[in-house]
């Protein structure tokens, strides 16, 4: 229940890769999303986190499925599981308009890349402005993880000598700050005019540029492309991308 909002969740979820996620409908007739997340995937304060971070941009302004809050006025509601643990779980808007699902969708092209861009500016103008939280990762703590997780020793070492490149990088407001960090379609549907972002569970004190980067990596991932024709592709899509960024901030 939310405020004076009851909610009926679907029983089959949406999702389930690192949350449990739900669609609801209230009985004011508007369709929401449950979450759940278990304690061994984030703790209360790092979703508290994420959520306060959210709440914020979505009060400045930012296009995204905000969190609300339950009849406790608390964004997150701890519940306990037979072993122990926990589970957390929250309450979103459900974001207007609909996945985009590669070059084979009617809204591929300029404008979508430019209101990605746009989206992307827009919450990297707001974050700036966010005060300092000590419950997200860092780029470092996340990558780290990942690079200890290699077995090839080799591919290891370019990773080490690549994240020490990263971290000689100067750290400024500017620059750097904390991000969604995972703006693919899967995290945002479109309307044809602009982009409603959710899920902000992997938001990180990162480099602006890495959310970029992430639409020029999704952009070509899974396409039978040549090398040839995803560097030009992605050099078009970047310019048209930065439009869209810049609209928000200042040049790249």
């Amino acid at each position: 229940r939310h405020g004076s909002i009851h909610v009926t969740v679907e029983e089959k979820p949406l999702g389930d890769f690192e949350n449990y996620i739900f669609k609801a409908k209230g009985d004011n007739d508007e369709d929401y999303v449950l979450r759940l997340t278990h304690s061994s995937h984030r703790s209360k304060k790092e979703v508290e986190a994420e959520l306060d971070f959210l709440r914020y941009v979505a009060e400045h302004g930012a296009k995204v499925a905000g969190p609300l809050n339950s009849t406790s006025q608390n964004l997150v509601e701890e519940i306990g599981a037979e072993d122990s643990t926990f589970f957390f779980a929250s309450l979103f808007t459900y974001a207007k308009g609909e996945q985009v699902k590669g070059e084979g969708s009617p809204y591929w092209g300029d404008d979508y890349f430019e209101a990605w861009g746009k989206a992307i500016g827009q919450l990297h103008r707001l974050t700036m402005s966010y005060p300092k939280t000590d419950y997200r990762d860092t780029w470092e703590e996340d990558e780290s993880g990942i690079v200890n997780e290699l077995e090839d020793d080799q591919v290891k070492k370019i990773a080490a000598v690549l994240m020490d490149e990263i971290k000689a990088l100067p750290v400024e407001r500017e620059t750097f700050g904390l991000m969604h960090g995972d703006i693919h379609p899967g995290n945002f549907h479109y309307d044809g005019k602009e982009l409603t972002i959710f899920d902000f569970d992997d938001a990180a004190y990162n480099y602006f540029i890495h959310d970029l980067a992430m639409v020029l990596y999704y952009s070509i991932l899974f396409t039978p492309w040549t090398a040839e024709e995803k560097t030009d592709f992605a050099r078009k899509q970047l310019q048209v991308l930065r439009k869209g960024y810049e609209h928000e901030r200042l040049p790249l």
